[in-house]
């Protein structure tokens, strides 16, 4: 179950952990994503009037699940052939990046690379579903922005995460709890509720592990939005750990048939998307 934290304890975790204020930046993104209007023109001026996200969003463009074998050489032809949801997304992920975590030691750089393949990997399974609310790209990349502010403020976590993930998910914030005295997705949700993200959007990083966060009905946990946020990124975190060499998903056996339930997949049709995937990862 997620960890309830009365107002003493907020402020005092919020004085512990210094997180910084929201980016202007998002909000100029999210005013774009809503633009009636095909903003191609403005979102490609915002992102190059900075030089350091446009660097990194050329990177990011070129990933071989993103590019898909085309070279992308310019911010403009970024938005034409991703669109601009994912750019802007991809954009929201480079800025959360650099103004949460402006240190850049190893581990936090392998973090967010982590991260942002996630957030691909969530918003290709988005486009394979149906009625996938808007936040839910935006929610795979933000729901574990706890690990990397606890990787700069707490001594020994990097240890601590690399026994995260080899744990089951009902294991995973009882680590943190008894090694750290908190947990990523209490501090997740602090930096929801400081950057002033929707309270589903917040109450969903909160409460990503409780058993119950699926569940539907007039005293939920969550609402439909929140669910499928919680869902697609459970999904989208299997088929991006089981891409790689070696690694494997412990906990996914225990959520597999709550989370493909919500998602309205049976087990054998994931599968086969997974695999497709990984062959795209792998640029078969």
């Amino acid at each position: 179950m997620a960890t309830e934290l009365n107002v003493e304890q907020r402020k005092t975790l919020l004085q512990n952990l210094v997180i910084p204020p929201r980016p202007e930046i998002l909000d100029k993104l999210q005013a774009l994503r809503q633009d009636s209007v095909s903003p191609l023109q403005e979102l490609s001026e915002l992102i190059a009037s900075d030089p350091a996200l446009s660097i990194a969003m050329l990177k990011a463009a070129n990933s071989p699940v993103l590019g898909q074998g085309r070279r992308i050489q310019s911010i403009g032809q970024a938005v034409n052939l991703l669109g601009v949801n994912n750019v802007i997304n991809l954009a929201s992920g480079l800025v959360l990046r650099s103004r949460l975590t402006q240190e850049t030691p190893p581990i936090l750089e392998v973090f967010w690379e982590k991260a942002m393949q996630l957030t691909t990997v969530a918003g290709l399974l988005s486009e394979r579903l149906a009625h996938v609310p808007d936040q839910c790209q935006s929610y795979a990349l933000f729901h574990a922005c706890g690990i990397a502010i606890l990787l700069m403020r707490q001594p020994g976590y990097a240890r601590t995460l690399q026994l995260m993930e080899m744990a089951d998910d009902d294991r995973i914030l009882k680590l943190q709890q008894q090694l750290h005295g908190t947990d990523h997705a209490v501090v997740g949700y602090l930096v929801a509720k400081v950057w002033h993200m929707p309270e589903n959007f917040a109450r969903a990083i909160q409460l990503q592990y409780d058993p119950q966060a699926l569940d539907a009905g007039p005293d939920a946990p969550l609402d439909h939005e929140g669910r499928m946020m919680v869902a697609i990124t459970r999904a989208a975190q299997h088929a991006w750990r089981t891409s790689l060499p070696g690694q494997t998903d412990p906990g996914w056996p225990q959520r597999r048939a709550a989370v493909l339930a919500y998602l309205g997949l049976n087990q054998e049709e994931f599968e086969d998307w997974c695999d497709h995937l990984h062959q795209q990862m792998a640029g078969v």
